[in-house]
């Protein structure tokens, strides 16, 4: 066989290959970046920034938080906050751990509510629908 043949052969192989690996990623990250975990994960640091600012604020407070999130389920506990879809494995919640000063307590969760509101009342956070 001649060497030439073979290497423009070679050469074909090597730019299919290439343009495979860049489709295979391309695609990747167009799926992890339109899926829902994206917004679980914003769900969650954002709740997380606001139980913190809460807490630092003296006095009683509500904030609401400012989108939709009908499609996702909060536990809220003193541990953390998990985001979740309904019927979703525990494995796959997004949980944003945070702490809390001595005396401060939190709780709540909400189903499915389109509009879900953090209220301070003393020393407690409480997570509900509004």
């Amino acid at each position: 066989m001649n060497t030439k043949a073979s290497s423009i052969l070679m050469m074909i192989f090597e730019i299919l290959a290439v343009l495979l690996v860049v489709y295979l990623t391309t695609s990747i990250a167009y799926a992890y970046g339109s899926s829902t975990m994206v917004e679980k994960v914003n769900a969650a640091e954002e709740m997380r920034m606001m139980i913190d600012t809460l807490v630092a604020v003296s006095g009683d407070a509500v904030v609401e938080y400012p989108k939709n999130v009908s499609g996702f389920n909060f536990i809220l506990d003193n541990a953390g906050i998990a985001v979740f879809e309904k019927g979703q494995e525990k494995n796959l919640w997004v949980i944003r751990e945070f702490i809390l000063p001595y005396g401060y307590n939190t709780e709540g969760s909400t189903e499915n509510a389109e509009r879900v509101c953090l209220e301070k009342k003393g020393k407690k956070v409480v997570l509900r629908q509004c």
